[in-house]
């Protein structure tokens, strides 16, 4: 049974906090700092925010070349330039996870659970019982935020304190404006809003927008959602905007460091989702999807 996304809601912070505080956090820290050299990082669903932003803390911390992929990616790209390749999977067990070590690479798992061939970077987490992944994706964030912060789970809690609540007015197509250094919020809005059906997403990258992608809310009646760094193209593209869409919806800069403001970013963008989905009165933790899902999910076959 899933629990009630209120129940979900209400516990994603102690959740978190929980985790970070029973996962051994100095272990992991020291797996993560001696890993040299370029690396993948893989994760479908709802960790492949996790993917997205463990790559950008590994490029920064240890001034390696670490990039996303999705599982199936690695089958078709040349992962010889490369030295290893970390899964991050809440379960550990689905098949993107044997994907991702089908190869000859260094192999490292992080995730709940752990694995006799490979590096395990293991972390503690409560069940969760819910279709949309929240503490399962915002606490392996929390503990790759701890890395980069050398351990100040204080300021993680301080972070996850800070609530901004939106108003919603429309729901049926939202833009989101991103870039490298919002990604991981923009992947979790087009992933949850994805799978949960509860609106449609469409991602820009900022510059790429000025190049002709206006035509599509100059053509529609849509929503957006800025993810706003305070940059001057930020500022003329907010004030130049407001004729063109129903409703903007900013999540403002908070933290100077982009690693910390993504998170806070992803964060945010969960509690927009919840004030989303009560407008549309859907549960995200209990999602009415489509028949099919069950019958793709496990699949493991040839790809």
């Amino acid at each position: 049974m899933s629990e009630k996304k209120e129940v979900v809601f209400e516990l994603l912070i102690d959740r978190v906090l929980d985790g970070l505080e029973k996962t051994d956090s100095e272990r992991i820290n020291f797996i993560l700092k001696n890993i040299k050299g370029p690396t993948l990082v893989t994760g479908v669903g709802g960790s492949s925010v996790v993917s997205t932003y463990l790559s950008k803390i590994l490029e920064e911390k240890n001034g390696i070349v670490a990039i996303n992929k999705e599982p199936r990616d690695i089958l078709y790209m040349n992962t010889k330039p490369y030295k290893n390749i970390i899964c991050c999977s809440y379960s550990g067990e689905n098949y993107g996870v044997e994907l991702s070590f089908s190869n000859n690479l260094e192999h490292y798992l992080f995730s709940k659970k752990q694995r006799d061939d490979v590096h395990n970077l293991t972390y503690v987490c409560d069940e969760e019982k819910s279709f949309i992944s929240l503490s399962a994706t915002l606490l392996p964030m929390a503990i790759a935020l701890n890395y980069h912060l050398d351990h100040n789970p204080s300021f993680i809690k301080e972070i996850l304190m800070c609530k901004e609540t939106p108003c919603i007015k429309s729901n049926t197509v939202f833009e989101i404006m991103s870039g490298y250094d919002t990604s991981t919020a923009s992947t979790f809005l087009e992933s949850t809003l994805t799978e949960s059906g509860i609106a449609i997403p469409i991602v820009h990258d900022k510059y790429a927008y000025c190049h002709g992608r206006s035509t599509i809310s100059y053509k529609n009646n849509h929503s957006l959602i800025y993810l706003n760094t305070n940059t001057k193209l930020d500022q003329l593209l907010l004030e130049q905007l407001k004729p063109y869409y129903q409703q903007i919806i900013p999540l403002n800069l908070k933290y100077q460091d982009p690693l910390i403001n993504d998170f806070y970013f992803t964060y945010q963008s969960m509690l927009l989702t919840k004030e989303l989905a009560a407008f549309v009165q859907e549960d995200l933790a209990h999602v009415q999807y489509s028949p099919v899902v069950k019958k793709l999910y496990k699949y493991k076959g040839g790809m």
